[in-house]
């Protein structure tokens, strides 16, 4: 399988805007610096959810539920990292290289040898 590069991560992070993908999802009010409202992720009355603008960061203190971007997407929309980065990448306009791994590569050629 093809690999993410760290620089297309990077990018996909540092340009995203985490008020804007979890507000599609969640009603968030501002609080602050942060924005607060109901986890998506279980159910409660009283707002817990926190997503933090300077971090690039969400955190449930009722669940526990944490992280960025990415991770609010593949946990929000069942995805896999790849397809979560892809999904936020084409949205952003960033164009995601494909590449192998270097390990993949060298594992595909050893299982040929093997053949």
């Amino acid at each position: 399988m093809a690999r993410i590069p760290e620089e297309t991560l990077q990018a996909i992070r540092d340009r995203v805007d985490l008020v804007d993908l979890i507000g599609r999802h969640v009603n968030l009010k501002k609080a602050g610096r942060n924005f607060v409202g109901l986890c998506p992720f279980h159910q409660e009355k009283t707002p817990s959810f926190n997503v933090n603008v300077e971090r690039q960061i969400f955190h449930c203190f009722g669940c526990g539920e944490g992280g960025n971007a990415i991770s609010f997407l593949m946990k929000h929309e069942n995805l896999t990292f790849p397809e979560a980065a892809r999904t936020i990448a084409r949205e952003l306009g960033i164009e995601v290289p494909e590449r192998e791994s270097s390990g993949e590569a060298g594992l595909s050629e050893r299982l040929r040898a093997a053949n």
